[in-house]
């Protein structure tokens, strides 16, 4: 019986995923690096082959070109949009992307589960709970 190909492009992504998020278990915190945004970008391009942040990632390098960048692309629940279809928080699936508050401000997080996970403000990954999203998206191929 031979292997479905849908199946085995899944799995690969699904590898591909859970070594982004053993490889950025310890990075520091960088500005279009590893922020909120391009960690969101790098699970999608993990998961699904297709890089949401082509156009502009590498385009700001500090918080201040970060808040520009977010300004013109409509904010930030504008560009999680790209990732797919809103869904109801509670029913993200890990690679979702999701819409979180904390520390005074928004961000976005990668769902691995129950947790949402977040490039952490020193570094490393910091986990929030499924509930805590304000909105998510599904993470798809489309």
């Amino acid at each position: 019986m031979s292997a479905d190909p849908a199946h085995a492009l899944a799995d690969a992504g699904l590898a591909r995923f859970f070594a982004l998020i053993e490889a950025r278990r310890a990075a520091p915190f960088v500005w279009g690096g590893h922020d909120c945004c391009l960690f969101a970008a790098d699970a999608a391009l993990a998961l699904t082959g297709k890089d949401h942040a082509a156009a502009w990632r590498g385009r700001y390098h500090c918080a201040a070109g970060a808040a520009r960048l977010l300004a013109r692309l409509g904010g930030l629940s504008a560009l999680a949009s790209n990732a797919g279809p809103q869904i109801m928080p509670l029913a993200a699936g890990v690679g979702d992307v999701g819409l979180l508050h904390h520390g005074g401000r928004e961000l976005l997080g990668v769902c691995v589960g129950d947790v949402w996970l977040s490039p952490a403000a020193g570094a490393g990954l910091a986990a929030q709970p499924l509930g805590a999203a304000l909105a998510a998206w599904r993470v798809g191929n489309a």
